[in-house]
This record gives C-alpha cells, sequence and structure tokens, in this order.
C-alpha cells in the first residue's frame, strides 16, 4: 500500500483536484487518466488506483483529464514516488 507524505495540496500540483460530494473537511483529491481508464484517489491516509467509472460520484461531471497526454497510471506514481510523495505503508 502507498500513503501521502505531504499534505494534500501538495498534488494539486500534479493535476489532482478536490473530490466532489463529500464533507467540506474531508481532503480527497482524485486525478483521472485516460490511458487505460484510471483513476488515482489520495487522501491523508491512502493512495489508491480505482478504475473509472462514468458514475462514480468523487469524479466532476466534466472529468479532470488531458487526452493529449500520453502517460499511464504507473508514470504518474513513478512521477509522484520519485517526488518523494508517497511511501511505503508495508515496513
Amino acid at each position: 500500500m502507498l500513503r501521502p507524505k505531504v499534505s494534500m495540496k501538495e498534488f494539486e500540483k500534479f493535476g489532482f483536484k478536490k473530490c466532489k460530494g463529500v464533507a467540506k473537511d474531508s481532503e480527497c483529491y482524485y486525478l483521472c487518466i485516460s490511458r487505460g481508464c484510471k483513476m488515482l484517489f489520495v487522501s491523508p491516509v491512502i493512495f489508491c488506483v480505482n478504475d473509472w467509472n462514468n458514475d462514480d460520484i468523487r469524479i466532476h461531471k466534466d472529468a479532470n483529464c488531458r487526452y493529449r497526454d500520453q502517460r499511464t497510471y504507473l508514470d504518474i506514481i513513478y512521477d509522484l514516488i520519485k517526488a518523494d510523495m508517497l511511501e511505503s505503508s508495508i515496513s
């Protein structure tokens, strides 16, 4: 499992958007990836990869997705690890 090492606001620099439909004080962010139809989800305690479903209430009606971006979700995870934003929760 991966978990964030930095504040949630730092993920905005990588294009993550705040989840809708959750409490205002909840710090949940997502990023839709067109290559492979995946959604990266991050909160203060977990980082995970979900399948991108059109009926997901966390995703805005006009999804935060750059269709010209050639990166996959693994490329972005690699960039986040390299930027020292994620760590393993397995000891």
